[in-house]
């Protein structure tokens, strides 16, 4: 992928440039692409609930730190991190990529923010009581621009025209909905979209 320089929508952010640099070493070009697509909407959902622009690209950028990690290494640092694993994520260990980044960033970029690490650690499944940063995230990872299925360009339409609350509650919807057609639901999960409803719809 070719180098691409910070978009103006991140020329407040310090280390934006820095974090797609490593990126574009850890990731593949249609992973790297969706970082920064998540990253520009965060920075766009600033505007529609109290979160900072800084830690809204940060969370963007580095959401999928891990994803190109395959099954094993992500068992691994989860090992070396101390990272409890579920028997979803022991039967799917993709759903590690979200917990191992909260702890590489911290590691890799020095980044201490927890707000920034719980957005990234939960961003796959959501957890019950998640703050404002986590829950932009889990909107921003599903609907950014380069996601091209319809319900992806649904959500940025009720975002654009119905606010966030409306497109929180259509993306944990329709994700629900697919998630339930696995024969193995994260109990997490379960959990995150009855706070949700009760606390949102």
């Amino acid at each position: 992928m070719p180098k691409r320089k910070c978009t103006v929508i991140f020329s407040h952010s310090r280390r934006a440039d820095e974090y797609i640099e490593a990126l574009r070493h850890r990731l593949s070009d249609r992973t790297l692409r969706h970082s920064i697509g998540a990253a520009e909407l965060m920075a766009t959902l600033v505007s529609h609930v109290e979160i900072g622009h800084d830690d809204a690209v940060t969370a963007g950028l580095l959401h999928d730190l891990c994803k190109g990690l395959d099954d094993d290494a992500l068992l691994q640092k989860a090992a070396d991190y101390a990272i409890p694993i579920r028997e979803t994520q022991r039967r799917k260990p993709g759903l590690l990529h979200g917990p191992v980044a909260a702890e590489e960033i911290r590691r890799l970029f020095g980044v201490e923010d927890e707000s920034i690490r719980d957005a990234i650690r939960w961003h796959t499944t959501g957890r019950p009581e998640w703050g404002l940063l986590g829950l932009a995230l889990y909107v921003a990872d599903f609907a950014e621009k380069t996601r091209d299925h319809a319900e992806s360009a649904e959500a940025r339409e009720r975002l654009e025209k119905n606010g966030f609350r409306d497109a929180l509650l259509f993306v944990s919807r329709r994700k629900l909905d697919y998630i339930r057609q696995k024969p193995h639901v994260d109990p997490t999960t379960e959990a995150f979209h009855a706070w949700l409803e009760k606390e949102w719809a």
